[in-house]
Order: structure tokens, then C-alpha cells, then sequence
């Protein structure tokens, strides 16, 4: 086997590129930072809310019973997740039929409470619902409304179906 050294061309080509990935490598890395926002007291308020594409069936508890994990993502005026302050109402219910929701009610302005419910990894509040309905079973839909009241005075509200991927209680 016979080793040759590279041409003068490509070395000509080479190394320049090599340099320019290099720099492009350092300047990629540096943070994206902008001067904060002064037109408001506090600019990363919640603007809008949804109930997470995250939202699923969680494990079972000890008496084989499974939660209903509803997930609401908060974003601010940039569209970047963030923590919400004020009050969180999250009401479940079976599709078409006139029962009573579960109902969970949380306090944001308390920060244990926010920050017991706030998963990093996702963005999300995680709330888990413990379902008391009839006819749980795997298919059924369900209706989950959340609706948000915000300490700066906004109300944001979202309505979102949930078919169930198996029973909730094994």
C-alpha cells in the first residue's frame, strides 16, 4: 500500500475549513442573551396555556388504581416555557355524559405548591388526577378542562379530549 502526501490544493481547502468550523463551533456556543424587558413590571408572564401533548395514564398505586397525569405547559410573551403565579383549576370528566368532574385546585401563589408540581424536564405542571367516574375502561374518552387565573389578572382556559389507552384500574 502506497501513502502520499495530500496535494497543495487540498490542503489549501482543508485547513481553512477546519478554521472556519472551528469558530462557527465557538460562536454556536455562546449564549443567546438579550436585554430584559423594561415596558412591564414583570415581562415573563404566563400569555397563553395548554394541556401538554405529555399528558398520559401514569403508573399504578398500591391498590392497582392508575392516575390520570394532566400536564399544562405555561409560555410567556416569547413563547418560552414558564412558571405561572396565581390560581389552577383542572376538571375531568367522561365525554358526552352529564357527570360530576374531578376536580383539582391548586394554588400557584404558594411556592412549595408551584414548585411541588413544576417538572423541569418538560416545563409542565404535573397534576396527578385520581378518577372516581364510572366505566373507566380502555377507549373511553375523556374531557379535561384547566382553566388558569393569573395574579397579574389573566384568565386562560383550554378544553382538550383524552382517549384512554386501557382501563385505569387493573
Amino acid at each position: 500500500m502506497t501513502v502520499t502526501a495530500p496535494d497543495r490544493h487540498a490542503r489549501r481547502v482543508i485547513i481553512p475549513a477546519m478554521l472556519l468550523s472551528m469558530i462557527w463551533g465557538v460562536a454556536a456556543c455562546t449564549p443567546n442573551k438579550t436585554n430584559p424587558r423594561t415596558d412591564l413590571a414583570w415581562p415573563w408572564w404566563p400569555t397563553q396555556m395548554q394541556i401538554s401533548d405529555l399528558t398520559r395514564v401514569g403508573r399504578p398505586d398500591a391498590d392497582g388504581i392508575r392516575p390520570l397525569e394532566v400536564r399544562v405547559l405555561f409560555t410567556d410573551v416569547d413563547g418560552d416555557p414558564t412558571k405561572a403565579c396565581g390560581s389552577l383549576e383542572i376538571a375531568v370528566t367522561r365525554e358526552a355524559e352529564n357527570d360530576e368532574a374531578v376536580v383539582e385546585r391548586l394554588s400557584l401563589d404558594d411556592r412549595d405548591t408551584s414548585m411541588s408540581y413544576f417538572e423541569p424536564v418538560t416545563g409542565c405542571y404535573l397534576v396527578p388526577m385520581m378518577l372516581d367516574l364510572p366505566g373507566l375502561v380502555e377507549g373511553r374518552r375523556l374531557r379535561i378542562e384547566v382553566v388558569y387565573e393569573g395574579r397579574d389578572g389573566a384568565r386562560l382556559s383550554e378544553r382538550r379530549g383524552f382517549d384512554l389507552p386501557f382501563s385505569l384500574a387493573e
